[in-house]
C-alpha cells in the first residue's frame, strides 16, 4: 500500500506556522535566561516569555533596571518581577466569582419586582387590610357574598405573592450588602502592598498614568519623588531577611504618616519608594522629602529579643516636577536619576531636579 502526502490546507498552513512561531519564541527566551545566567524554570521560562513577546512595557523596564551591563540578574530579582508582573496581575478570581454572583442576584430582584407590576415596599400589610375591609363588606352586604369571595382569593393570591417577594428583596438586600463588602474588601488588598501596607507598584502605574494626564491637561503642579533605603543590602544580609522587613515597614509607616489627601504612596519595588503629590509645588516637595528622611533617620533601631543596637536607617531622594509632554516613563526617569544623584553625594539627602542640573554643571566645569 503507497501512501501519498497531501498537500497541506490553509488552515493547516496557518497553525503550523503558529507552532513554528511559537518554537520561535521559547527558544529565544531560553537564550535569553541562559544570558541572564538563569536556570530554565517555570516561572522564568514563563516570565521571559512574557517579556520576548513584549506584552509589558513595565516588565521589560523593571528587567532592564535590575540586570548589570552583562545583562545578568539575580534569581531573587527575577522572583520579584514574577511577583509583580504575574502573580498580581488582575484582580482575584474570587472578585470575578463574586461579581457574578452580585449580577445574578441583581438580577433575580429585577425580575421580580418586574413581575409583580408594582413597587411592593409594605404591599402586604396594605392587601392585609383591604382583605379584613372585603370581609366585612360580605357581612354587611350578603347578595354580594359571592363577588366578594373571588375579590378575596385574588387578594389572598396577591398578598402572598408579595410576602413571599418582600422577603426574596429582604433576603437579596442582605446577600447584596455582603457581596459588596467582600468586593470592596479584596479589591482593597489587591491595591496594597501585603508586607508594608501602601499601595502596590501596580496601583502606583496606575495612578501616575493618571494624575499625569489631569497635570498635563489642567496645567496643575505634580511632582514625584522617588526615595531608596541606603546600603539596605548590606543591612539585610547582616541582621536577616525578618529585620530587613521590619526596616521596610517602619520607612512606610514613616512616609504615610506624611503624606496627605490626594497625595500618593507606594512600594515602587523592593526598598525603593515612591510618593506622587498633585497640586504640590517643587521647594514643597522637597519640603516634604527632608521631613521624611529627617524623621527616618530619628528612629534608632535595636533587636527586641537583644535590645542590640542595629544603628539609624537613612534614605537617598529625588524629586521631579511634571512637565508638559512628560509619559509616566520621562517623569519616572528624571526623579530617579535625581534619586542615584543624591547616593553619588553621600546619600541620606534629598536632590532636586534643579539642583541636579546646578551640580552637573558645576562638576562639567571642574572636569575642564
Amino acid at each position: 500500500m503507497h501512501l501519498t502526502a497531501k498537500a497541506p490546507r490553509g488552515s493547516d498552513c496557518a497553525m503550523i506556522d503558529a507552532v513554528e512561531e511559537s518554537y520561535q519564541i521559547a527558544e529565544r527566551a531560553i537564550a535569553a535566561l541562559r544570558q541572564a545566567h538563569l536556570a530554565a524554570s517555570p516561572r522564568n521560562l514563563e516570565l521571559w516569555l512574557m517579556l520576548i513577546e513584549g506584552k509589558s512595557p513595565s516588565l521589560a523596564r523593571d528587567a532592564q533596571r535590575l540586570s548589570d551591563d552583562d545583562g545578568v540578574i539575580t534569581q531573587e530579582d527575577a522572583d520579584k518581577l514574577y511577583d509583580i508582573h504575574i502573580v498580581r496581575q488582575g484582580l482575584s478570581r474570587d472578585v470575578v466569582d463574586l461579581i457574578q454572583r452580585f449580577e445574578d442576584e441583581m438580577g433575580k430582584i429585577s425580575d421580580a419586582v418586574e413581575s409583580s407590576g408594582m413597587n411592593v415596599t409594605g404591599n402586604s400589610e396594605k392587601l392585609r387590610f383591604l382583605t379584613m375591609e372585603l370581609k366585612r363588606s360580605a357581612a354587611d352586604n350578603p347578595a354580594v357574598g359571592a363577588l366578594m369571595d373571588g375579590v378575596l382569593s385574588v387578594a389572598k393570591s396577591v398578598r402572598e405573592a408579595n410576602e413571599r417577594l418582600e422577603q426574596q428583596l429582604a433576603n437579596s438586600s442582605d446577600e447584596v450588602d455582603t457581596l459588596r463588602r467582600n468586593i470592596e474588601n479584596i479589591q482593597q488588598e489587591a491595591m496594597l502592598d501585603p508586607l508594608t501596607g501602601v499601595k502596590n507598584r501596580k496601583t502606583f502605574d496606575a495612578e501616575i498614568e493618571r494624575m499625569a494626564r489631569v497635570a498635563n491637561e489642567s496645567g496643575e503642579p505634580l511632582v514625584l519623588i522617588m526615595a531608596d533605603v541606603d546600603h539596605f543590602k548590606k543591612f539585610n544580609d547582616k541582621w536577616g531577611h525578618q529585620t530587613g522587613d521590619h526596616v521596610l515597614r517602619l520607612v512606610a509607616e514613616v512616609m504615610n504618616a506624611n503624606v496627605k489627601g490626594q497625595d500618593v504612596l507606594a512600594r515602587y519595588g523592593g526598598e525603593e519608594f515612591a510618593v506622587i503629590l498633585p497640586g504640590t509645588s517643587l521647594p514643597n516637595a522637597v519640603m516634604l522629602a527632608n521631613r521624611i528622611r529627617a524623621s527616618v533617620e530619628s528612629r534608632r533601631l535595636k533587636k527586641r529579643r537583644t535590645d542590640e543596637d542595629l544603628g539609624v536607617i537613612t534614605l537617598s531622594m529625588g524629586a521631579a516636577v511634571y512637565r508638559w509632554g512628560d509619559t509616566p516613563d520621562s517623569f519616572i526617569e528624571r526623579a530617579d536619576k535625581c534619586l542615584y544623584a543624591a547616593k553619588r553625594r553621600g546619600r541620606n539627602q534629598v536632590v532636586d531636579e534643579k539642583t541636579n542640573e546646578e551640580l552637573e554643571k558645576e562638576d562639567k566645569i571642574s572636569a575642564a
